[in-house]
């Protein structure tokens, strides 16, 4: 593992600048622990900012629809013409979710990747969940995942440092079969900082776009999980994870931390 004196911390940024996102970013959230939370908490953030936004997904979702936590929705099956209607709620609100179709009241199908490119046009960022994980804090993909819009700008694969001493197991960790296999732990044994890190850099990084940035973030990064955040980056960096940032995505305007080589 590098030592910290190999890796160079900066903070005092809220989410949005510890992410570096801005106008013309298409940002893809991927992994487990908190994508639809740093969905909404990356719009609102955007928005406050004075950029409109979509946000989107191109999986099943289960979208809170909360006038607090999500834009106004947008279901593109359901609309004669849904560029138009996103146009037009992006006009009056600033931001917008879009979705594919509705399946159920509590369940919504993501659009196809290829309706991407019609979003950025029409905003100033496109935030997408491009991953499901069913509520883990740990996931590493199967063959077919995850779905990321060729358009991506920036690649989020995010964790949750909750799942750090938890069983690898499927209670605590979407596909654990395939992270066993990935990271050589049996299933059952406990979620190690090598065990993330072979879910991101080993499970991950081959999959996302490689014209865009890619980073990790470690979510649920509360005061008493600082330490281990500091420690797992060091581990992601020395792997080839090209940039690290930690903090909580449910307190989005709050401190974070960035993490970086020195030498980069």
């Amino acid at each position: 593992m590098n030592s910290i004196r190999d890796v160079h911390i900066d903070s005092g940024f809220g989410l949005v600048e510890a992410l570096s996102v801005g106008s013309g970013d298409v940002v893809s959230l991927v992994g487990a622990g908190g994508k639809t939370t740093v969905l909404y908490a990356l719009a609102t953030e955007l928005r406050r900012r004075g950029l409109s936004v979509v946000a989107t997904c191109t999986t099943h979702t289960q979208m809170p629809m909360t006038a607090h936590t999500a834009p106004p929705l947008v279901v593109a099956d359901e609309e004669e013409n849904w560029i138009t209607t996103v146009k037009s709620r992006l006009s009056r609100y600033g931001s917008v979710t879009v979705v594919g179709r509705r399946v159920r009241d509590d369940k919504l199908t993501g659009i196809d990747p290829v309706m991407v490119d019609p979003l950025r046009s029409l905003a100033d960022v496109v935030v997408v969940e491009a991953d499901g994980a069913r509520r883990r804090s740990l996931k590493t993909p199967a063959e077919h995942e995850p779905v990321v819009p060729e358009e991506t700008t920036l690649s989020v694969v995010i964790v949750g440092l909750d799942v750090l001493g938890a069983s690898l197991d499927a209670e605590h960790v979407h596909r654990a079969e395939i992270l066993s296999q990935l990271s050589g732990w049996a299933l059952g044994s406990p979620v190690t900082e090598e065990v993330v890190a072979a879910a991101v850099a080993a499970g991950y990084l081959p999959r996302l776009p490689k014209t865009g940035r890619r980073l990790a973030l470690l979510n649920k990064a509360s005061d008493e999980r600082l330490r281990a955040a500091e420690s797992l980056g060091e581990l992601l960096l020395s792997v080839g994870v090209p940039e690290v940032v930690f903090g909580e995505a449910s307190r989005p305007h709050d401190l974070f931390y960035r993490m970086r080589s020195a030498a980069s």
